[in-house]
């Protein structure tokens, strides 16, 4: 009769721990199937990434604004107005097509070419810079045009580009957070 019941307990000891185990099989694999983002938004990797001609149209004039500026500036003829005016929205669409295709690439550095004209203007920007796709998602400022006539662009920056023995210089902001961009109001 002992050996019954020891039987029995043995049996239905097993089918709890049957049950258990079925139970934590069962759970442990609904947690696996939800898929977590494990990036949100980190450089090369981000997974949501502001594009690049929202993040520039925010900080830069637009074109009335351009327009209603050069309107005051009564040396200029009407043809020169309108160079300036679309010289500035090449060089946005410029800028704006080499981001896009580094986000396609992935891209995550990038160089500012400094124009004749623009060594006048751009004084945050040594020859030998890079800025990374983070700042440019952060400060589009940094991004040419920077003045009206401004022949800078932007540039990819590739990893067996050095152009000196001291190597790249970080583009870094001056005044905490802020970079010492010219104000566009000026004409190259």
């Amino acid at each position: 009769m002992l050996s019954i019941i020891i039987i029995i307990a043995i049996v239905l000891l097993s089918l709890i721990l049957a049950g258990i185990g079925a139970y934590v099989v069962i759970h442990s694999a609904d947690e696996k199937e939800e898929v977590k983002p494990v990036i949100d938004v980190s450089g090369q990797y981000a997974v949501v990434v502001r594009p690049a001609r929202e993040s520039i149209t925010a900080v830069k004039p637009s074109e009335a604004s351009l327009r209603s500026w050069l309107e005051t500036q009564e040396q200029l003829t009407p043809e020169q107005r309108e160079e300036y005016i679309a010289r500035w929205n090449a060089t946005i669409e410029e800028t704006i097509k080499t981001i896009d295709e580094g986000d396609k690439n992935g891209t995550v550095t990038y160089r500012i070419e400094i124009g004749p004209k623009g060594k006048n203007y751009c004084k945050f920007v040594n020859d030998e810079n890079f800025i990374t796709r983070e700042q440019i998602r952060n400060h589009a400022e940094i991004l040419p045009p920077y003045v009206l006539g401004c022949d800078c662009r932007l540039l990819p920056k590739q990893p067996w580009e050095n152009p000196s023995k001291s190597g790249w210089k970080a583009v870094v902001p001056t005044h905490g957070s802020t970079y010492d961009v010219p104000d566009w109001r000026q004409l190259a």
